[in-house]
């Protein structure tokens, strides 16, 4: 068996302190009805695995009804912002701190939105 260690930033460690580990071990279920975020997350996973598993994506699509459907403004912003930070971490100054607070706050933002 294979252990696999995870490093997580302080703002990471913050956030995951908080949760009580039997809340943590439970499922996640995606309701984009009553979940505001839901949606974004749908799209994004459906996103990232088109091109390995296509069939998942597609699968996702039909689910959620996001075929032939415009991808929300706040799941674009999010593939946007994961975009930057991917470049962001090929060059010397990368700073995980700088870019951990405004994915905080831009999840505030969104949020506010109540997408």
């Amino acid at each position: 068996m294979k252990h696999y260690a995870t490093r997580h930033s302080a703002a990471e460690r913050h956030v995951l302190s908080a949760v009580p580990r039997s809340v943590a071990r439970q499922p996640v279920v995606l309701d984009p009805a009553g979940d505001p975020y839901a949606r974004v997350a749908v799209e994004a996973y459906a996103e990232a695995c088109a091109h390995e598993q296509p069939w998942l994506a597609e699968a996702l699509q039909r689910q959620y009804q996001l075929s032939g459907g415009t991808p929300s403004s706040a799941a674009a912003l999010w593939r946007a912002f994961h975009e930057a930070q991917q470049l962001a971490r090929e060059g010397q100054s990368y700073d995980e701190a700088a870019w951990t607070h405004v994915a905080l706050h831009l999840c505030g933002v969104l949020g506010a939105m109540n997408l």
